[in-house]
């Protein structure tokens, strides 16, 4: 004979809002702050190239934006 499940086999999980409160938080922040940080980083490591994101945001930064001004020399610009 086949036997049958009569009740549910698992348990709810707890609300996560519960177990997360300030301490906690605080605790996880700095993490939180790295984390960000390097996927940031490897957000414009990859997009370096593309002339969209040059001319959108990498120009615009205030002390490294320089950096993609295209200097060509005189001989080289069209006349």
């Amino acid at each position: 004979m086949v036997s049958y499940i009569t009740n549910v086999a698992f348990k709810s999980v707890p609300r996560l809002s519960s177990k997360v409160t300030l301490p906690v938080f605080k605790s996880y922040l700095p993490n939180y702050i790295l984390w960000s940080g390097a996927w940031v980083f490897g957000l414009g490591v990859y997009t370096e190239g593309w002339p969209l994101f040059q001319q959108t945001f990498f120009k615009h930064i205030p002390v490294f934006g320089k950096h993609w001004d295209p200097v060509l020399d005189p001989e080289d610009l069209p006349n």
